[in-house]
């Protein structure tokens, strides 16, 4: 769907910057650090951290405060340890949520969709466990056999 600019806010930004955690949002050069280490996005299509900043940076107020993926992180801060720039994307997820509840987007629709996905998170930490105990980190189940070298 193609955004008409009469919908984008372009103090977005601003308002997330002058909140705490959100002063580092400007940094971010979309290298793709955060979502490369987030556990969510291996398991979770739509959930993109660096499209979650773009959006913010770009003004899509009303689409990032409805949506799901705001809600979606878990809050590991791996993102925050891999930024170059120091980001902060838990920090930044954080006062998304808080936005988004002020403005009064958190519904019980929401809380259901949440429900069903912490379920599906359940399922990936037992596949996870499993990889470990196997003797399998997720790193080395994707690496192809070196063929003895």
């Amino acid at each position: 769907m193609v955004k008409e600019y009469k919908e984008l806010d372009y103090k977005f930004k601003d308002e997330i910057k002058s909140k705490p955690g959100g002063e580092n949002l400007s940094l971010c050069y979309s290298c793709g650090s955060c979502t490369a280490t987030c556990p969510v996005s291996e398991e979770e299509e739509n959930f993109n951290p660096r499209l979650i900043i773009k959006k913010a940076l770009l003004g899509f107020r009303e689409e990032l405060l409805s949506e799901l993926t705001i809600w979606q992180c878990i809050q590991c801060r791996r993102c925050v340890s891999a930024c170059p720039q120091n980001v902060r994307f838990a920090d930044i997820i954080r006062v998304l949520r808080e936005l988004s509840v002020s403005a009064g987007y958190y519904s019980e629709e929401l809380e259901e969709e949440l429900d069903k996905f912490d379920r599906s998170l359940v399922n990936y930490r037992l596949k996870s466990l499993e990889r470990v105990e196997s003797g399998k980190s997720t790193w080395e189940k994707e690496l192809p056999d070196s063929g003895g070298v």
